[in-house]
């Protein structure tokens, strides 16, 4: 008991003031006045929610626009895509139908047609030794023949 030690406070102030201007605001103009907040706070919402409803607006028809764009995009590669190959199918029909000469190297078709031409040759000394029984070499069994007589309608035709 000795360890605690008890104060008494007494406040000479008075608890509560009296308010000296007894005039009390209009509650009317106060309520016309709270009236045209609210108005104000209510037209500030709508006004807020149709700038979103138009910034939603927007945002969806630019999203739409971008659907459309990729659907259009994808729909042109496929159709890029079957054109290519229609068109490399034409082309190995075209390149089927060529003869196989065009593919060979120039210096193979001169081969070839070197080739061709000594059988020709070959083929043509055999029908002409057949018919006239010659041996050996054909150029020394040659005879030379008279050129025909020239007449006036060769010339006409010469000229």
């Amino acid at each position: 008991a000795d360890n605690f030690s008890v104060t008494r406070y007494h406040i000479a102030e008075p608890y509560v003031d009296r308010e000296a201007d007894a005039e009390q605001p209009d509650a009317r103009l106060a309520a016309e006045e709270e009236g045209k907040r609210l108005e104000e706070l209510r037209r500030e919402a709508e006004r807020e929610r149709r700038e979103q409803l138009e910034k939603a607006h927007l945002r969806g028809s630019h999203a739409l626009k971008k659907v459309h764009l990729t659907q259009d995009r994808e729909r042109l590669l496929k159709e890029l895509e079957q054109m290519q190959n229609m068109d490399r199918m034409r082309r190995r029909q075209i390149v089927a139908q060529m003869p196989p000469q065009l593919f060979v190297p120039a210096y193979k078709r001169m081969e070839v047609k070197e080739e061709r031409q000594r059988e020709l040759e070959f083929a043509f000394e055999d029908m002409y030794s057949e018919d006239r029984k010659v041996k050996g070499d054909l150029i020394l069994q040659f005879e030379p023949q008279p050129l025909p007589a020239p007449s006036d309608r060769s010339q006409d035709n010469d000229l």
